[in-house]
């Protein structure tokens, strides 16, 4: 009680018992006439009020029922006045809470027996609900007697007006909800009613174990239940009737308000399960036509369900009011009802049947329409009946109902609506198969507004407007969608959902960021440089309008539900959906948006049906739709879940104006003739369109599989829409686009087609908010999953395949494929390792297509990735990895293996770009850099060979720091590559010179170098066979390796360069190498000269076509001249290394055989038949001699070897035969090789060097091979074309030389005697082969033979006779050279002469003391002296005259006188001399004939002297000679001469001269003779002499009288003279 005291002392009471006092006052005034007894009663309560007023401790409850007593008299009094009093005073008791149980009944009985009378009816009704309200006094029976006084009052009557009925019925509802509310604090437990209170009942059917709330509350329900079947009440006694209607609302209130104490009392929930829904199920029966008749025998009353033929017509309140209590159960208690609710459910989706009354399928919306605003009740749907194995499928049949709902109402002949554009109000609505209906109602999402579910006063089926099916029925598919959504997704549906009107209203403007937290706080920033992650940990990412993923402790059940719901509802969603954007009239865009959400998340659920057709369907509505099927093949078309008739061709559409005119994308799917037809892109179409690129946009991660039918779409619009692929891989509408659509617009309207053109401008506006929007699909790409962008790239590399296979065919292919995976690579540059491989491989595949188009766009997609790839990385450095330096560049690597230049071009470009603008951050991409600059090809044209060397200059020009020592060993790879290409020679020179850049960069960074390769040496080349060298010796040698290389390329400039180059390098770095290191190198420098030397031997000697305006100088204008050069290059360069490290390389692996290599080329070398190689041949080894004799600190048992090899290969060189030339290619006759007179000199001028060094261990036999040497040398004809080229063609000739040899070695001999007869024998050769020409050397020789014999004659008494002949030779070889002699020749002959005066001047006196010593030298003296004596040119002149005068002295005079046959050889030569006869040729001066006179007047004279004043008898003794000097027969010879000339006296011509000469010799003679015989002793001249001399006198007078003598008159005067004193007898 919420009494404010129960006592009477406190104020409010007393208060209040005051006014009951008036009150009764009052009453006692008003009865005090008719009501005597009732005035007493007044009086007796004052009295006792009074009592209890006075007395505090007293309490009101006490004096209540005896207060009451006056107040019931007066109710039962039949005033009305009285009556009114007495219950306004019970009102008054009743709100005070002053009445107990006792008295409460009281008053029910009194209320109760006016009931019956009908007097003042509100006020009973407003005085019972007064009762009920304020106290929970009434219970049971009273109770029961209040319910029926006030159900009395709800039906209308002649005494009762409508307003009486209306407030009945609401107390009624008020008074059960009453009850029901006190039962359900019971059940709680926050009501408590005292078991004194309740009376026990006298028809209690409840159960037992209920509690008095509870029994009442049961008791109510079960008479309403009875009475809404028409059956009397059991606890409401009295009342059996009450409107069904009434019924059904009391009913709907009871379950509408009180669902918990159905779920917590079990008997409820029986009388619920079992009456209830049995009553709902009867009642359903005038709803449900035979075929449709719902049997349910184990529902309780189902059975007496009516039968199809007492089926009655559906009466409207009763069909709504059912309606709304199904809503309830369903909404309410589905969880326990869930057959109960199948069946109801089946019965309202029966409801939508196209035969059904308008009002009914439009209450069975509505009811709908509440259960889908509801996402758990449609998961319970689905949980309890879809995923039932034998259940049925509420939850799918729901769906399909609707969408075949929405489908029958576009039923031409139900609706008259007249076809074309007049007939189409502009208004919202739908329009389809020539049927419109107008969207007349509208929902704000989540909420449920009914419009004929409501009408409760209504008695009549009301008219369902026009357009409210489909309005409804619409908004159930939606709520469908968005309950599904929220199931999946939860809670951030609805954030999504605002981002995504955001996002809507201001598409061009606004962007979510990417790190937005969940709140869904929008950041209007579209502007983000800074790096962007997409792990999708939970937070809500930016334009991919992903939701937060599933827990991972979600069960497995609430995924199955999840999926469930999918599975489910798909098909007729997309279907009722598809129709609805088909028919649609400015609702397309929120059903293309409901389509997104269903394809959403059915990709997050996994239900890849119904994501796919979802996609679908936006892909449908966005294409034409006579181009839908073609376009998209299989995935265009989708199961319909209903019974449908076959879509009708596609009308005209008069709806929406044609933004763009364009032609179909060309593709093996679309027929022939309408490959060249016209297709139509309406402004419904571009809406389509957008909601496709914002589907794609917003929910990529959950398109997955789907995006290959997107993408396939939005490729078919972009080529109608004539958009093109720009710089980045955005697609620009274009002017020249326009103007076509123009034209071909033009052509549309005259073809009739329907459609209203927008302007160009128009059109191209919306174009480029299309081309942005498509741009922004890809950008947002970066906020896909790692899963979901490989689902975009692969379907992206589909369609390309697509494209490249139609590009096969020569017809024009579509390039969106390829532009779409460049923008999504660049928008995925945070996470490249996920994206680039997929993508560039299929660029890559791209680039090979044969069509120029494809191959542009793939190479443009790569290069702009890379560098796009490593300007991120610039930005944002954190994030740069070796790892992902090389995978960068790796696909710009890979082009290399493209054989179309125009790929290499742009990828050399691409490498340009990089080298200049990121040459510093390439870092461990710089191997593959160099792959992409070096990988030169035979067909590449010269720009792109020029364009990649451009590269390769930057390279070594400016970024070898940059490229590091890991990178060097390419740079040379790739410089030698260019050096090498064929296309311009210029490249491969400036190729090489970038080698020697390479060098100095090598030589001048060498400490970094070393640094850097001493903790990364897995970088280092690896030298064959010297593993062992440090890291930059490794380099070095690959560096020498290369430019060994070119040394023996084809082209002759390119090997002049890598040469000089080679042996530069060496020259000016080399000191850096190791020993290992050198001994690499030479192993890499004779590997190079042996192949020079195989490339030499195999050259042409044809002559080299250079073309008509180059000129070549004639000694290179053959490969082998060519050749000749290198091979002097190289051998001297090698040469060079050995001279200026000599002393270094001695010390270096065995030296000795690489020196006897190296001596080996130079021999192979010297021996060509080639004057440039053979001179450069022994250049480089007067080199390698020189640098040898200056090394120090060298074993000597080395450098004996090294000495001998070099003697060795000295005399291979020098006693070489000239090899037989080869034949001639052409059969010309081959001109024969010889050696000019410089390699001559230079081979001559070499032995000084080596002799000294060899000295010691020269022997008698290295003598003789030196002599042969030389006079081999000396004895061969130097070229005198070669030799007039020589600059040394005017110095000392080669024997001078060679001469100079053996007087080196002549030293030598002079302190080892044995060296001697080798010696003498090698002068004498040298002298026999250089020939007695002019300025010859053999007088020199045997000047130095007779110097070197006069030095030591004893030493050399064997060699003399081999002297003499040696001397006798060189004399026969002057004398038989016919030609005219000069006067330098005649010094030779006279300086031999001389030699041999001066040999026998020493050699005479020791041969005349050891004749039998010397007795091969007298053999021999006469032969060489008849030479010198008579043979020209030294014969009969002065140089005789002085040998036989020489002859004389120290032989024939000298003591002790000679053998005698040595001696008379000598006298016979004397004796022949004497007798002046004519020379072989004949006399060329006086002087000459005067010296032969002279010379045989001194032999005459030496041989009279000898004859006739010496003492001869030994000599005349031995050999019994009397006649030693035949005087008779000389004097017979002058007889025979002077008669000769008297013979021809009478001739007066004068004596030829040399008769002349003859004769005066004659007359001289016989002067000399006469005069001689005259002093000679007695005895020595016989008579007979003496007669022949005086029988000359006659002749010599006839001589005198001669005229022809004039010229010998002296002689002849002088001879006369003599024969005077034989005038007398001798006395």
């Amino acid at each position: 009680m919420a009494f404010v005291s129960a006592v009477t002392g406190d104020d409010s009471t007393k208060k209040f018992m005051e006014v009951l006092q008036n009150d009764f006052k009052t009453l006692s005034l008003e009865t005090k006439k008719k009501y005597p007894q009732i005035r007493e009663a007044c009086d007796e309560a004052i009295e006792k009020l009074s009592l209890a007023a006075n007395n505090p401790q007293a309490s009101l409850y006490g004096v209540v029922n005896q207060i009451l007593y006056p107040l019931v008299q007066g109710c039962e009094s039949k005033d009305l006045k009285i009556i009114k009093f007495c219950l306004g005073t019970i009102q008054r008791l009743i709100a005070q809470q002053g009445i107990d149980a006792k008295g409460a009944r009281h008053v029910v009985d009194c209320l109760y027996n006016l009931g019956q009378g009908g007097v003042l009816e509100l006020k009973l009704l407003q005085t019972a609900a007064l009762l009920m309200t304020t106290s929970d006094l009434v219970h049971g029976d009273t109770l029961a007697r209040t319910m029926v006084m006030c159900m009395r009052m709800v039906s209308p009557s002649e005494s009762r007006d409508v307003s009486t009925s209306h407030a009945a019925a609401a107390t009624v509802r008020q008074l059960v909800a009453l009850v029901f509310e006190r039962a359900e604090a019971e059940a709680d437990g926050a009501l408590k009613v005292n078991p004194a209170d309740v009376r026990p009942q006298t028809n209690n059917k409840a159960p037992k174990d209920l509690k008095p709330c509870a029994v009442d509350a049961y008791l109510i329900l079960q008479d309403i239940i009875q009475l809404i079947n028409g059956d009397s009440a059991h606890w409401l006694v009295g009342i059996s009737d009450v409107p069904k209607t009434f019924g059904l609302e009391l009913l709907d209130t009871v379950l509408t308000d009180f669902s918990p104490i159905f779920f917590k009392i079990p008997e409820f929930r029986f009388l619920l399960k079992e009456h209830v829904c049995a009553l709902i199920i009867r009642l359903f029966s005038p709803n449900v036509k035979y075929r449709a008749a719902f049997t349910a025998l184990h529902i309780p009353g189902a059975g007496s369900a009516a039968s199809p033929a007492t089926a009655e017509r559906p009466h409207f309140p009763v069909t709504m009011r059912l309606l709304r209590l199904v809503s309830v159960i369903v909404h309410k208690y589905h969880s326990i009802l869930i057959t109960e609710c199948e069946i109801f459910l089946s019965l309202t989706i029966k409801f939508l049947d196209p035969d059904k009354p308008m009002w009914q399928r439009a209450l069975a919306l509505e009811v709908l329409h509440k259960m889908t605003i509801q996402p758990n009740l449609l998961k319970a749907f689905c949980e309890c009946y879809d995923m039932k194995p034998h259940a049925t499928n509420i939850f799918q049949d729901i769906v399909n109902a609707l969408g075949a709902y929405v489908q029958s109402l576009f039923v031409a002949s139900n609706v008259n609506t007249p076809a074309g554009s007049s007939g189409i109000p502009q208004q919202s609505g739908f329009y389809w198969k020539g049927v419109w209906l107008p969207l007349c109602v509208t929902f704000e999402p989540g909420t449920a507004k009914s419009v004929y579910i409501e009408m409760l006063d209504r008695t009549e089926a009301p008219t369902i407007q026009d357009g409210y099916g489909i309005s409804v029925a619409y908004a159930c598919l939606m709520e469908i969608i968005r309950s599904i959504a929220i199931s999946v997704e939860g809670a951030e549906y609805f954030r999504l959902q605002e981002m995504y009107e955001d996002i809507q209203n201001d598409t061009e403007e606004r962007e979510v960021n990417s790190n937005k937290n969940s709140n869904g706080k929008v950041d209007a920033d579209t502007k983000t440089d800074g790096v962007v992650t997409n792990s999708h940990n939970g937070e809500a990412d930016q334009n991919s309008n992903v939701v937060q993923k599933i827990e991972d402790d979600v069960e497995d059940k609430e995924k199955q539900l999840r999926l469930q719901l999918l599975k489910s509802s798909w098909c007729g969603l997309v279907w009722g959906l598809s129709v609805l954007a088909e028919a649609s009239i400015g609702e397309l865009e929120n059903i293309l948006r409901a389509i997104q959400t269903l394809a959403r998340v059915s990709g997050k659920t996994g239900h890849a049906k119904g994501r796919d057709a979802c996609v679908s369907a936006l892909c449908r509505c966005a294409l034409p739709a006579q181009y839908v099927v073609p376009a998209l093949g299989a995935l265009g078309a989708l199961p319909c879940p209903w019974r449908r008739e076959p879509p009708p061709p596609p009308d005209p559409d008069y709806r929406h104006q044609v933004v763009w005119v364009g032609t179909p994308l060309p593709s093996a799917e679309l027929p022939t003739g309408q490959q060249q037809s016209f297709v139509m892109v309406t402004s419904r179409h571009v809406t389509a369109m957008k909601a496709l690129l914002c589907a794609a946009q917003r929910d990529g991660d959950t398109i997955q599989q789907a995006w290959l039918p997107v993408l396939t779409t939005l490729q078919h619009l972009v080529w109608i829409l004539g958009l093109k692929p720009s710089t980045g891989g955005s697609m620009k509408a274009s002017r020249a686009s326009a103007d076509a659509n123009a034209v071909m617009s033009t052509s549309a309207v005259m073809a009739d087609l329907p459609g209203q053109q927008v302007p160009v401008a128009e059109s191209l506006g919306v174009m480029s908010a299309l081309s942005a929007m498509l741009s922004r699909v890809f950008e947002s790409s970066k906020n896909l999953d790692d899963v979901a962008l490989h689902h975009l790239i692969d379907a992206l590399c589909k369609l390309s395949n697509e494209a490249m296979e139609l590009a096969y065919s020569n017809r024009e292919p579509s390039l969106f494929a390829v532009a779409k995976l460049l923008e999504t690579g660049l928008a995925n540059m945070h996470r490249i390792e996920v994206m680039w491989r997929p993508i560039t491989n299929h660029l890559l595949e791209v680039c090979q297509h044969p069509h120029i188009r494809m191959r542009e766009w793939g190479v443009e997609a790569i290069t702009y990735l890379v560098q796009a790839a490593f300007q991120y990385h610039h930005n944002n450095p954190v994030l740069v990895t070796e790892a992902r330096e090389r995978l960068l560049l790796e696909p710009l690597s890979e082009l290399c293996g493209v054989r179309q230049c125009d790929v290499r071009a742009r990828q050399l470009e691409c490498a340009a770009r990089l080298l200049h603008s990121r040459g510093d951050q390439l870092g461990a991409a710089w191997p593959l850099m160099m792959e992409i600059i070096s990988a030169i090809s035979p067909h590449h044209s010269e720009q792109l060979i020029r364009s990649a060397f451009q590269c390769a200059q930057v390279v070594a020009g400016d970024l070898l720091g940059c490229a590091g020592p890991r990178c060097l060993r390419q740079v040379l790879a790739a410089a030698a590559a260019f050096a090498t290409q064929t296309k311009e020679l210029n490249i491969s020179l400036t190729a090489v010179g970038l080698m020697w850049n390479i060098s100095d960069y090598l030589y001048h960074n060498r400490d970094k170098l070393v640094a850097a390769l001493a903790s990364d040496t897995a970088v280092c080349p690896e030298v064959p066979n010297h593993a062992e060298l440090p890291p930059l010796d490794k380099l070095w040698m690959c560096l020498y390796i290369r430019l060994s290389e070119l040394c023996t390329e084809p082209r002759a400039p390119v090997r002049r360069a890598a040469s000089q180059t080679l042996f530069s390098c060496i020259g000016a770095h080399g000191t850096l190498l190791s020993k290992p290191a050198w001994r690499a190198l030479l192993a890499v420098l004779f590997p190079m000269l042996d192949q020079v030397q195989k490339q030499s031997n195999i050259a042409s000697s044809e002559k080299v076509d250079t073309g008509e305006h180059i000129l070549i100088h004639h000694t290179r204008n053959t490969a082998q001249k060519q050749w000749a050069e290198t091979q002097v290059l190289t051998l001297s360069g090698v040469s060079r290394v050995f001279h200026s490290r000599f002393q270094l390389l001695t010390t270096v692996g065995d030296f000795n055989r690489s020196w006897t290599a190296l001596l080996d080329y130079i021999t192979d070398f010297a021996l060509r038949r080639s004057h440039e190689v053979s001179v450069g041949a022994l250049k480089s080894f007067q080199e390698v001699v020189s640098a040898a004799g200056r090394a120090t600190d060298v074993p000597a048992p080395l450098m004996r070897k090294v000495w001998g090899a070099a003697w060795a290969a000295w005399t291979n060189i020098a006693s070489a035969e000239p090899t037989a030339p080869p034949p001639s290619e052409d059969g010309k006759p081959v001109e024969v090789y010889a050696p000019s007179l410089n390699f001559l000199t230079t081979l001559v001028q070499i032995f000084p060097l080596i002799f000294q060094h060899i000295r010691p261990t020269f022997t008698a036999a290295d003598v003789s091979t030196l002599g042969s040497c030389l006079a081999h040398v000396c004895s061969t004809e130097p070229s005198a074309a070669a030799s007039a080229l020589d600059s040394l063609s005017a110095a000392a000739p080669v024997s001078l030389h060679a001469l100079h040899c053996l007087e080196i070695v002549h030293k030598e001999a002079l302190q080892r005697h044995a060296l001697l007869p080798a010696l003498f024998h090698a002068l004498t050769s040298l002298a026999a082969a250089c020939g007695y020409g002019a300025g010859g050397a053999a007088p020199r020789c045997l000047a130095a033979a007779a110097a070197l014999y006069r030095a030591a004659p004893q030493a050399a008494a064997d060699v003399l006779p081999h002297l003499l002949l040696a001397l006798h030779a060189a004399v026969q070889k002057y004398g038989q050279d016919k030609r005219r002699r000069t006067a330098e020749q005649n010094d030779e002959t006279a300086q031999i002469s001389s030699l041999l005066l001066q040999v026998l001047g020493t050699g005479l006196p020791l041969a005349r003391e050891q004749p039998d010593v010397y007795k091969e030298f007298w053999e021999t003296l006469p032969k060489v002296l008849e030479t010198f004596l008579f043979e020209p040119p030294v014969g009969g002149g002065r140089a005789a005259r002085q040998l036989v005068i020489a002859v004389r002295e120290q032989a024939l005079r000298a003591r002790p006188r000679l053998p005698a046959p040595h001696l008379r050889a000598l006298l016979a030569l004397v004796r022949a001399g004497s007798l002046h006869t004519q020379p072989p040729h004949p006399i060329q001066n006086e002087q000459e004939l005067k010296e032969r006179e002279e010379f045989a007047r001194t032999c005459f004279e030496t041989l009279l002297q000898f004859s006739m004043l010496e003492d001869i008898d030994s000599f005349a003794g031995v050999d019994d000679d009397t006649d030693p000097l035949a005087i008779v027969a000389l004097l017979d010879r002058f007889q025979e001469v002077i008669s000769k000339y008297t013979q021809d006296e009478d001739n007066p011509e004068p004596l030829p001269r040399h008769q002349l000469s003859e004769i005066s010799f004659v007359l001289k003679a016989v002067a000399t003779l006469t005069e001689s015989m005259k002093k000679a002793p007695p005895g020595k001249v016989d008579a007979v002499a003496w007669q022949k001399l005086i029988g000359l006198y006659p002749l010599l007078v006839v001589v005198a009288g001669s005229g022809r003598a004039a010229g010998c008159a002296a002689a002849l005067r002088e001879a006369l003279l003599q024969f005077g004193a034989l005038l007398a007898a001798p006395l």
